[in-house]
């Protein structure tokens, strides 16, 4: 077998541990959210993260909206209402992201950047193409940090190194105009950039919209189309 192979075959059981993971803390939910609208939660995990294509990397940046909690605390039966909103209400003052930026080698062994590499050359930049430092720790609330702390070792226990080696970054949700940054279900660009990598997305996020129907044959499609790939119609 040979380097391109294993790197290949490493960066595969990679992506699929990560996505197995992200179902166990989150649960495997198939959720009614907002006006009885189906969440796929599968399909949102997949339009929130990118990952490097270069096969000598395992590079993950994962933008953990406000959605996507949401989702998952209103079907926990645990969880009431109010308690839900007093967490969002939490988390509103920041756009989260997860990073993790490995090098691997020939042989399939990884070498990972630390936490303060990363925050030093991470970067969310708008639709404007301004850029944004991560906030300092110092400046997050102290429940919010409390809570991602229990995470960590959540990740550490169940992916061991790699894991380990994923951290999280908090930015300010609006820019200097008071304009949401990142808002999932509205129109809107935005991006993170490690490094001279660029992570980009574009919103609406299809997954947590109704789906559109295509008036020339009826097929469903994603709720962040316009307009239909194959007929070039506009969906209803």
């Amino acid at each position: 077998m040979n380097n391109k192979s294993v790197n290949i075959i490493s960066r595969r059981m990679w992506t699929g541990k990560v996505f197995i993971v992200v179902l166990l803390i989150f649960g495997s939910i198939n959720s009614s959210f907002a006006q009885d609208i189906k969440v796929d939660i599968n399909a949102l995990i997949q339009e929130t993260q990118k990952m490097s294509q270069s096969q000598h990397e395992m590079t993950l940046v994962w933008w953990i909206p406000e959605d996507f909690w949401r989702v998952n605390f209103e079907q926990n039966p645990n969880i009431t209402k109010a308690q839900t909103e007093e967490f969002i209400k939490l988390l509103r003052p920041y756009i989260i992201v997860v990073a993790v930026d490995g090098e691997i080698g020939n042989f399939g062994g990884v070498s990972y950047e630390s936490e303060s590499t990363i925050r030093n050359s991470i970067r969310l930049i708008d639709n404007q193409r301004n850029n944004y430092r991560p906030l300092s720790t110092e400046t997050v609330n102290a429940d919010l940090k409390n809570f991602l702390s229990l995470m960590e070792p959540v990740f550490v226990n169940m992916l061991g190194p790699l894991g380990q080696n994923m951290h999280f970054f908090l930015f300010p949700p609006k820019n200097e105009a008071g304009q949401d940054i990142a808002d999932a279900k509205k129109e809107g660009t935005f991006s993170v950039k490690l490094n001279q990598r660029e992570f980009k997305w574009r919103l609406p996020l299809g997954s947590l919209l109704a789906p559109k129907i295509c008036p020339v044959d009826g097929e469903r499609l994603s709720g962040a189309w316009k307009f239909c790939p194959w007929h070039g119609v506009e969906l209803k």
